[in-house]
């Protein structure tokens, strides 16, 4: 079915460049959650070496404190920093919750000073990288809008919206020939209460 729509001007287009790509997916998701694509090798090993140190020191002093039921918990956040496949946002938030369990538990020590300090180099590195790809991506975007061939493109676009939803029917004869129709408007299927109401006069 063939719809009129409001579209904005070409500049007006061409201004929205930047909001469009900056709403088109979070700046994480432009750069690699490869851990090892942000810390050093040394670095990472380290703070998998120190996490493991933490969670032992903590399950003992959760033992100590009368709170062994909380070991579970820092067990299940110490598989989640061991994980060899864990990703930027799975390893910080599992040293995060580590860090704040022992704490809880009155750890507090060089190795848990450490394990913060490299959490927080690997959250501020992977941060920046992904700040500085979104405006990369956003500068090629303003760029491309700027250009005629991406006026084309938005012309024809917005021309297969104002058509509408289109359909081809394919028929397979007995001889194994085929022949086609459309494409042609798509008119989506009454629901049963429109069938019903049609039916009884009262559309």
């Amino acid at each position: 079915m063939t719809r009129t729509i409001t579209w904005p001007s070409r500049e007006q287009w061409q201004a929205d460049a930047e909001h469009a790509e900056r709403t088109s997916c979070h700046a994480w998701q432009r750069v690699s959650g490869d851990p090892a694509d942000w810390m050093s090798a040394d670095e990472l090993a380290e703070a998998r070496t120190l996490a493991a140190k933490v969670v032992r020191a903590g399950r003992k002093a959760l033992s100590d404190a009368g709170r062994a039921d909380y070991r579970p918990t820092l067990n299940g956040y110490g598989r989640e920093a061991a994980n060899p496949d864990a990703q930027v946002s799975d390893l910080t938030c599992a040293w995060t919750s580590i860090l704040r369990t022992v704490d809880e538990a009155g750890v507090n020590n060089p190795d848990t000073q450490r394990l913060a300090v490299l959490r927080d180099l690997l959250t501020q590195a992977h941060r920046a990288g992904a700040a500085a790809a979104e405006e990369k991506a956003v500068r090629a975007a303003a760029a491309y809008r700027a250009t005629d061939e991406a006026w084309a493109e938005e012309v024809r676009r917005r021309a297969r919206v104002e058509r509408g939803p289109q359909r081809t029917v394919v028929t397979v004869h007995a001889d194994g020939s085929t022949t086609s129709t459309g494409p042609e408007p798509y008119i989506p299927p009454m629901s049963p209460f429109e069938s019903r109401q049609r039916s009884t006069g009262r559309g």
